[in-house]
């Protein structure tokens, strides 16, 4: 009688199931590599849209502080007066004429200190990026605002000012856009 083989179940996984098994593994992996890279621009998208938020509100609460009559508050030419909101968007279009001409009749830094007075708030309106290395990855903020000022009625003035900060996310440029009102009643 001739011997057959007997046939025993091996123990364990074969290597064509080990091999798919680690690419399905690399696979899942990668997804997850994905989304935790989207989720760390996520986080430095937002982060810099927070520190905007927070240099525009600065000013803003510094330009409270200012006399109503305090040459930095001189109200703006009428084509930013007239579209403090820049709803032509000209400042998501830089180095161009309109962007120019916008970021020419603005106030900047230099009207931020004009003649010697002080600034309590914000100095450098620069901050550093998730590495936190001086002199790489930062993100520079320009402040602008606009003052429009009108008679509402004899000896009452209102004097609105927006206050705009301009900065680059991932080469686009945007803008964070805040206003404060101040009214002056009386001697005008």
């Amino acid at each position: 009688m001739p011997r057959h083989a007997s046939f025993r179940p091996r123990h364990g996984f074969t290597t064509i199931e080990s091999l798919i098994a680690a690419v399905v593994f690399l696979v899942g992996l990668a997804g997850l590599l994905g989304a935790l890279v989207q989720a760390r621009g996520a986080t430095g998208q937002a982060r810099r849209l927070m520190q905007a938020t927070d240099i525009a509100n600065d000013l803003a609460e510094q330009i409270q502080l200012w006399n109503f009559t305090d040459p930095r508050l001189a109200a703006n030419d009428a084509l930013c007066a007239n579209d403090p909101l820049d709803k032509t968007r000209k400042l998501h279009r830089p180095k161009t004429a309109e962007y120019n001409a916008y970021i020419a009749c603005m106030h900047g830094e230099l009207m931020l200190r004009l003649s010697g007075a002080s600034f309590g708030g914000l100095q450098r309106p620069v901050f550093k990026d998730e590495d936190k290395v001086e002199g790489r990855n930062e993100t520079a903020y320009q402040r602008f605002y606009i003052v429009r000022t009108e008679t509402v009625r004899e000896g009452v003035q209102r004097m609105q000012v927006w206050v705009k900060v301009l900065y680059l996310d991932a080469g686009e440029p945007r803008v964070v856009t805040t206003q404060t009102m101040r009214i002056q009643m009386g001697g005008v």
